[in-house]
């Protein structure tokens, strides 16, 4: 596996766990960002690549700064 494949499954993991400590579903949290439960759902396992534009709604959706979906070193 490419390490940027790697960071893209660690990226997703963070995602879901921001999400669920938010207290957010998949479907609430797809709602609000005006996506699919299944485009999150891909992000948030690392199948599809979020865009940056995606990456900061997720941040101030769920009330965090946007590196801390990164901060999974």
């Amino acid at each position: 596996m490419a390490s940027f494949e790697k960071d893209f499954k660690l990226l997703g993991k963070r995602i879901a766990d921001c999400r669920k400590k938010a207290g957010f579903t998949q479907l609430q949290l797809a709602i609000k960002l005006e996506i699919t439960r299944e485009h999150l759902s891909h992000v948030e396992v690392g199948i599809k690549h979020p865009s940056v534009e995606l990456l900061f709604l997720i941040a101030k959706t769920l009330n965090i700064k946007a590196n801390a979906l990164f901060d999974f070193e």
